[in-house]
């Protein structure tokens, strides 16, 4: 099994999760309005895999659902305990573990999230593992999230933000495209940890092979993932015009790989 040391030390040390959100705020809201649409009215029972400091996690449990929140950190766990308890808002449960082996029973959740833990396993037999697990705890009928990071993220990134200018990381953009494992060499500060970039193919592949069933692939920035929007997300008029471009564009099979983050829903049946 795949060691998690490195994925790890880079959440537990290195980077701050609790604001990582404020700094890309499209990605959370497209989120939020994809999951949304897969809720039910009536409280879901949903797990929270690689949820981290539970931002997916009390924004359902505000909406009434009973949220089981799990993530590998424990920094990230004793945050999300402690904004619980400042907001007064309660999650079923704060578990730190690895998503490779989960702690609950089979057909347990209405609903499941695995929001982290698939583009941070390099070895295909990990990520299988993961999405056997989800399968498991899943009830039949209930529907998983998955969260990717597209095969060309860190080129649309590495020229977005002049990191391509770095010859380091000119090499970690060719390896990433010929392979889909991301690597940070040197441990530079500002690059991303150990991770795996999927193409949209690979997603469905790997999905089918786990036995789940009415896959769909939602692009979550999208085509907005090429272009500046910090300006476009401070007017209401031209967000609000970007998130209904985006929509429209959201299962464009043109469009999907372009996009930093990848969403796939798939059914238990």
């Amino acid at each position: 099994m795949e060691n998690n040391d490195d994925v790890y030390e880079f959440y537990e040390s290195r980077f701050d999760e609790a604001s990582r959100f404020s700094d890309n705020p499209l990605e959370f809201i497209r989120t939020q309005d994809i999951i949304k649409r897969f809720l039910t009215q009536a409280p879901m029972i949903i797990a929270d895999i690689g949820g981290a400091t539970g931002a997916y996690s009390f924004w359902l449990a505000e909406q009434g659902h009973k949220v089981h929140l799990f993530d590998l950190s424990n920094k990230h766990i004793e945050q999300a305990r402690h904004r619980g308890q400042q907001s007064n808002i309660a999650l079923e449960s704060y578990i730190c573990g690895d998503a490779r082996q989960l702690p609950w029973n089979d057909n347990t959740f209405d609903l499941v999230l695995l929001m982290g833990a698939l583009y941070h396993l390099q070895k295909s037999e990990d990520r299988s593992r993961c999405i056997d697990e989800c399968f498991r705890v899943l009830k039949p009928g209930g529907k998983a999230i998955f969260a990717y990071i597209s095969h060309a993220a860190s080129l649309v990134d590495g020229y977005k933000y002049q990191f391509i200018n770095d010859p380091v990381f000119q090499r970690i953009v060719e390896t990433d495209l010929q392979t889909g494992h991301h690597e940070n060499p040197e441990g530079h500060p500002h690059y991303f940890t150990t991770a795996f970039f999927h193409t949209p193919q690979l997603i469905m592949q790997e999905l089918q092979q786990g036995a789940f069933q009415d896959i769909r692939l939602f692009a979550v920035e999208g085509f907005a993932s090429i272009i500046d929007t910090d300006e476009i997300m401070q007017f209401e008029d031209k967000k609000a015009l970007l998130l209904n471009h985006l929509r429209l564009t959201e299962e464009s099979p043109d469009l999907l790989g372009i996009s930093s983050h990848l969403l796939a829903v798939a059914k238990k049946v």
